[in-house]
């Protein structure tokens, strides 16, 4: 008998599979409609940050005392679970682990059958904190690190102490049971040359897979305020163009795929990973440019205050304080934005929690490791 957390796994990846296919055969005709729920449920908890990426101005974000209580977004899930039954929660910010009670909202929701993930700069994960993490039930949690070189890692963070607290939380996280430990790297001039020496370190230390992402510009993400205002950030350091006379970069990820065919724990898929070479060549290749944002029909998108939006740049649609989701989800501003989504050609649909198309083989694959764990 499998238990009721491998259980839960395999409905969802079932519930992926069914939804992308469902939504890639009507996308064929109107790619921002779908008649069935989201399976993601995305979810910036907190703004503030403890680190100063260059590349990033959300660490310029001060306490909100209108960020939404411990009680407050248990309340809200439980209203999504109400509405979806089993669904994928995944957390980001800022540095999640910064919000108060953090952890209790985890355990909330993992002891209501959701799946949780979260995204952390690693920073403030000691030994026994680490044991928290464990116990919350957190099905999986990625480490920012984008080099094995430490002064290139730190000088992308902001901290000189970023490597040396990235590393630390790896090896209290060793004995994690069941909960998933990835890397996120993201891609740029300073890194591309060794991102074949990030895989090989990810299996070298156990961990269980690597998402990368290419480098967009500072402030892509906006900071936004209660009303869903958003705030002006300084000008930050732009895309750069990583050495195109110089670096073969269409050679490095031919051996990146090369190496995920091999079998190497690159979450990325085949398509994702093509896409983001053509991007970093000439991010104006009308085969990147032309690609549509499939986010429309799939994603919900919370902020740190229970603004509800489907693109995380463009206006709410919605508080989940205030309605029921399923409202929100069919509402005549939620039907506006997916049509400007549509038509959206931005770069940063590219990004992991908006790169919208199916990895049936992915999705297979943990469906079977969640049964061979049983």
């Amino acid at each position: 008998m499998y238990n009721s957390r491998a259980r839960q796994r395999i409905a969802l990846g079932l519930k992926y599979l069914v939804k992308y296919t469902f939504d890639d055969l009507l996308g064929a005709h109107r790619p921002n409609r779908s008649p069935l729920k989201p399976v993601d449920i995305l979810c910036e908890i907190t703004y503030r940050c403890n680190l100063k990426c260059p590349t990033c101005f959300r660490w310029t974000s001060a306490p909100d005392e209108n960020e939404l209580t411990v009680d407050e977004w248990n309340a809200v899930i439980v209203k999504l679970k109400k509405w979806l039954g089993t669904f994928s929660l995944s957390f980001g910010g800022g540095e999640p682990f910064l919000k108060d009670g953090f952890v209790d909202i985890v355990r909330f929701a993992s002891a209501h059958g959701i799946i949780t993930s979260a995204v952390s700069n690693g920073s403030l994960i000691d030994e026994i904190f680490a044991k928290k993490i464990i116990s919350s039930g957190l099905d999986s949690l990625s480490l920012s690190l984008n080099s094995l070189n430490p002064n290139v890692h730190n000088a992308t963070r902001g901290s000189e102490a970023s490597f040396d607290d990235v590393m630390r939380a790896i090896t209290n996280l060793r004995k994690r049971g069941k909960m998933r430990l990835t890397i996120s790297a993201t891609i740029m001039e300073e890194n591309i040359r060794e991102l074949p020496k990030i895989v090989e370190f990810v299996v070298s230390e156990g961990l269980d897979g690597i998402n990368f992402q290419p480098l967009m510009e500072a402030g892509t993400f906006p900071v936004f305020d209660a009303t869903g205002g958003h705030k002006e950030f300084p000008e930050g350091k732009l895309y750069k163009k990583p050495g195109r006379e110089t670096l073969d970069i269409t050679g490095i990820f031919d051996e990146i795929i090369s190496m995920k065919e091999k079998g190497y724990p690159i979450n990325n898929s085949f398509k994702h990973l093509s896409l983001i070479s053509v991007y970093l060549k000439n991010h104006n290749d009308s085969e990147f440019v032309n690609l549509p944002c499939n986010i429309g029909p799939k994603n919900f998108f919370l902020d740190p205050f229970g603004n509800v939006r489907i693109c995380s740049i463009m206006e709410p649609i919605g508080s989940i304080k205030d309605d029921v989701p399923e409202s929100i989800w069919s509402s005549d501003k939620a039907k506006i934005q997916r049509e400007l989504i549509r038509d959206c050609r931005k770069a940063c649909k590219l990004l992991n929690c908006n790169f919208k198309l199916l990895d049936a083989n992915l999705r297979a694959k943990r469906i079977l490791k969640s049964l061979k764990k049983q």
